[in-house]
């Protein structure tokens, strides 16, 4: 197969690419946009070009499908522009994809032609798709569904035209208005009693537009989870003040502080949440299923987001959805986590989570807490060679860090002491025997408790974890504690203790 796609560059870009380039069924991937790509593959070429260039059919000549994703999402103001590119855009893809001979076009839609209305029960793609003329977006996604829908109608049987609807979409590729609000310290909503969204993870989206770009699918396709997170579930998780407000009145002031440059959107975007979806439909086409459930996703979102996860119930515990909140730092130290164990335990005001790993003989245990800063995935490395000694490693996120609750950054003796004793606990019913705890690094200073405790800004040693603070704020919780600076020490420190047992 040959594929071209267009908005490469864009967030949505971003994410699938790499899910096509890694197909061995696809030869070839034609990368569109109007700025260079941001990665590079031998099977990768990038094209300089605009969609609504009629010199695009000799682009698409000899591809088998075209995945469109190019589209105005974040406004400007003149919105002449913003419709010529989305209608005249997406009509000219189609148009010079049918005439270059393409069998199958995949068109990024959105939940958001249904228009902004919500409705009491999950909708299917039996609902029309009315948009609305007064929200550019909404408007212009159900104006370019209704071109596909005209043009199969009149081309019947010449191309498989298929859209796809998703819900909110987040993941370390996404980053927009949208999701700054939804995590900010305060959050106001018309009929924040039942706005809701659908979060969808970006590894899921684009699961479902590989699987559309090599079937023959016709028509829309709802893609979201099948649950939803009410916006005052969405703020208990992270601590969040919310408020209903009246629609009118916020819509005003929106569009008075899009108008005075105050704000990047305009009351076009305002509105009670997004109506809620049903994908069955896509589901019995193609075998896709979502691997995080929306309150999964939506952990995901805060924590890349920075801000803390301060509920027990609201933190990943289901090993894939710790990997993808944590797939950054997996990333930056070259690991992915299938032979880990995620566990998640209770402790009083929250959860602590353990990175586990089963050195499978007697070998001893040890319990060790990623530094004050960092979360466990920075100590993979180390937790995989002591494995190869035979000894069970326990790697401990302290409070306020990685995928434990508390106040990101914030790392006090009291919490702390509590963390390390459940660890401790875990590993002793899990291992037997005696396990030691020991930190990795330099021994820290004594800390007189009657000092207060320390708070600091600090340069995370990965920027594109979000997981990793930026201001720490810590009182000596790890300066009682053994520090090794090796895996030889360690592994010693813990056949010492062994023969003290």
């Amino acid at each position: 197969m040959r594929v071209a796609v267009t908005g490469a560059t864009s967030d949505f870009g971003t994410a699938i690419l790499p899910v096509l380039l890694d197909d061995p069924e696809i030869d070839g991937v034609l990368g569109l946009g109007r700025r260079p790509l941001r990665s590079s593959h031998p099977k990768l070429e990038s094209v300089r070009m605009d969609i609504r260039d009629p010199k695009i059919e000799e682009v698409f000549r000899g591809c088998d499908a075209v995945v469109h994703l190019a589209f105005v999402v974040e406004e400007i103001r003149d919105k002449s522009i913003t419709h010529d590119i989305n209608l005249r855009g997406s009509r000219n893809v189609i148009d010079s994809a049918a005439r270059a001979g393409v069998r199958r076009v995949v068109i990024a839609s959105s939940i958001n032609a249904y228009g902004p209305d919500l409705h009491p029960e999950p909708v299917d793609e039996s609902v029309y798709p009315a948009g609305d003329p007064v929200r550019y977006y909404f408007h212009d996604k159900a104006e370019v569904e209704h071109y596909a829908e005209w043009w199969m109608q009149r081309h019947p049987g010449e191309m498989f035209i298929s859209m796809l609807r998703p819900t909110y979409i987040v993941g370390p590729d996404f980053s927009n208005d949208g999701i700054d609000q939804l995590t900010g310290s305060v959050g106001a909503f018309p009929q924040a009693d039942v706005a809701a969204y659908q979060f969808l993870h970006q590894r899921d989206m684009a699961d479902a537009f590989h699987r559309a770009t090599k079937q023959d699918l016709v028509g829309p396709f709802n893609l979201g989870p099948r649950e939803w997170v009410p916006v005052r579930e969405l703020a208990a998780m992270q601590g969040q003040k919310m408020f209903s407000v009246p629609e009118k009145p916020a819509i005003a002031i929106a569009n008075l502080a899009f108008k005075l440059r105050l704000t990047p959107f305009s009351g076009q975007w305002v509105t009670a949440g997004e109506v809620v979806v049903d994908s069955t439909r896509l589901s019995e086409a193609t075998g896709w299923a979502p691997t995080l459930t929306a309150r999964e996703a939506a952990a995901v979102m805060i924590l890349l987001q920075g801000k803390a996860l301060l509920r027990a119930d609201a933190v990943p515990s289901r090993h894939v959805a710790c990997e993808l909140a944590i797939e950054p730092a997996s990333a930056f130290v070259g690991i992915d986590g299938r032979d880990v164990e995620h566990v998640q335990l209770p402790v009083e005001g929250g959860s602590v989570h353990l990175e586990v790993h089963d050195g499978v003989t007697a070998g001893g245990t040890v319990v060790i807490p990623a530094p004050i800063g960092l979360h466990a995935r920075y100590l993979t490395s180390v937790a995989t060679e002591l494995v190869t000694h035979g000894v069970n490693v326990v790697l401990v996120d302290l409070p306020g860090h990685g995928l434990s609750t508390g106040r990101r950054g914030h790392a006090l003796a009291g919490p702390v002491s509590l963390a390390l004793i459940a660890a401790e606990d875990f590993a002793r019913r899990r291992f037997g025997g005696v396990p030691r705890t020991v930190r990795f690094g330099p021994p820290e200073p004594a800390h007189t408790s009657f000092l207060p405790a320390v708070s600091r800004r600090i340069r995370p040693v990965n920027p594109d974890d979000g997981l990793l603070p930026r201001r720490v704020r810590h009182d000596g919780g790890l300066a009682e504690l053994t520090a090794v600076g090796s895996v030889r020490e360690a592994v010693d420190i813990v056949a010492g203790a062994r023969l003290e047992a």
